[in-house]
C-alpha cells in the first residue's frame, strides 16, 4: 500500500513537471514565432497582481518566459470572449484596453475606483457592480446591451450614446438625474435606491420591467409603457398613478397612500393583477370612497 501511495504521489510530481514545462516550451515558441514576424513586442504592465494571475490563465501564449506582458500579441488583441475576474480584491484594471475585441466583461466586487472601457469598442456586456466607482464613460462602448454597474458611487451616468442598450442597472448609487430619451430599445431599468427626482421614459416605448423603488420622484408617467410587465415604484413622493394604458401589467409594487388615486389601480387588482405593498406582501380586496 506504501509502495502504491508513494508510487502515486511520484507520478503527480512528473506530471505537473512535464505540464509547466511544456507551457514553457509552447511561451518560448509562440515568443519567438511572435519576433520573427517582425511585430516589434510592445511590453505592458499589469500593475495588479490578481488581474495578472488571472491573464495568464486566459492568454499564457502573451506572457514571455521571464513574465512579461506582451500586449499586442495576437491572442490578447483577437480574445473576443469574455473576462470574469468577480470577487477577486482587484484595485485596477489597466492592461483591459490592450483586449481590443473583447465583448463581455465581468469585473464585480472587487476594489475598483475607476474603469476604462474606452478602447474595448466591441464590448456588449459590462457588468461593474460591487465597487467603489464614481465616474463611468461609456460613451465609445456604443455595442453595449447590458449595463450593470449597481452597488456604486455614481453621481452621473450618461449613456446617451449607448442607443443598443437592452438592460441598465444602475440601482445603489448617488444618481440625481438620468436622461433616457436616446435608448429606445430598453426592455428593463433598474435604478432603484438613487435620489432621482425625475425619471423620463416616455420614450422607452419597448419597456417590460422598471424598478424605480425608493427615489424622490412626485411624478411617473407610464402611459407610453404599453409592454410594462412589472413596475415597482414604492418610497417615492408620488402622490398619483395612472395605469390606465398598462394593459399588460403583471406586477405593481406601489405605497399604500396611493391604490385608490386612481381607478386603473383599482381595476388592475380586479382583474388579478398582482398587486404588491413596499414588502412585496400582496395587497388584498380593498374599497375606494
Amino acid at each position: 500500500m506504501k509502495n502504491n501511495t508513494f508510487a502515486n504521489k511520484k507520478n503527480r510530481i512528473i506530471i505537473r513537471f512535464v505540464i509547466l514545462f511544456t507551457a514553457l516550451i509552447i511561451s518560448h515558441i509562440s515568443y519567438s514565432c511572435f519576433k520573427e514576424n517582425n511585430t516589434p513586442p510592445v511590453y505592458s504592465e499589469i500593475p495588479d497582481a490578481n488581474f495578472k494571475t488571472y491573464l495568464k490563465t486566459i492568454v499564457p501564449l502573451a506572457f514571455t518566459p521571464d513574465n512579461k506582458f506582451i500586449s499586442n500579441h495576437p491572442s490578447v488583441v483577437s480574445y473576443d470572449e469574455r473576462i470574469t475576474v468577480v470577487g477577486k480584491k482587484i484595485t485596477s484594471l489597466s492592461g483591459i484596453e490592450h483586449f481590443l475585441s473583447l465583448k463581455e466583461l465581468d469585473c464585480k466586487e472587487n476594489k475598483l475606483t475607476t474603469l476604462d472601457v474606452s478602447k474595448n469598442k466591441a464590448l456588449t456586456d459590462l457588468f461593474c457592480g460591487y465597487n467603489q466607482l464614481t465616474t463611468l464613460d461609456v460613451s465609445k462602448n456604443m455595442n453595449l446591451t447590458i449595463i450593470g454597474c449597481s452597488y456604486n458611487q455614481l453621481t452621473t451616468l450618461d449613456i446617451s450614446k449607448n442607443t443598443n442598450l437592452k438592460e441598465l442597472n444602475c440601482a445603489m448609487n448617488q444618481l440625481i438625474t438620468i436622461n433616457l430619451g436616446k435608448n429606445t430599445i430598453l426592455r428593463n431599468i433598474f435604478c432603484y435606491n438613487n435620489q432621482l427626482t425625475n425619471l423620463d421614459i416616455s420614450k422607452n416605448t419597448n419597456l417590460t420591467g422598471l424598478e424605480c423603488y425608493k427615489n424622490k420622484l412626485t411624478t411617473l408617467d407610464v402611459s407610453k409603457n404599453k409592454s410594462l410587465t412589472m413596475l415597482y415604484c414604492y418610497y417615492n413622493k408620488l402622490t398619483c398613478l395612472d395605469v390606465s394604458n398598462n394593459n399588460g401589467l403583471v406586477f405593481l409594487a406601489i405605497d399604500g397612500t396611493v391604490i385608490c388615486c386612481h381607478p386603473s389601480i383599482k381595476a388592475f387588482s380586479n382583474r388579478r393583477g398582482e398587486l404588491l405593498d413596499p414588502f412585496l406582501m400582496r395587497i388584498g380586496p380593498f374599497t375606494c370612497p
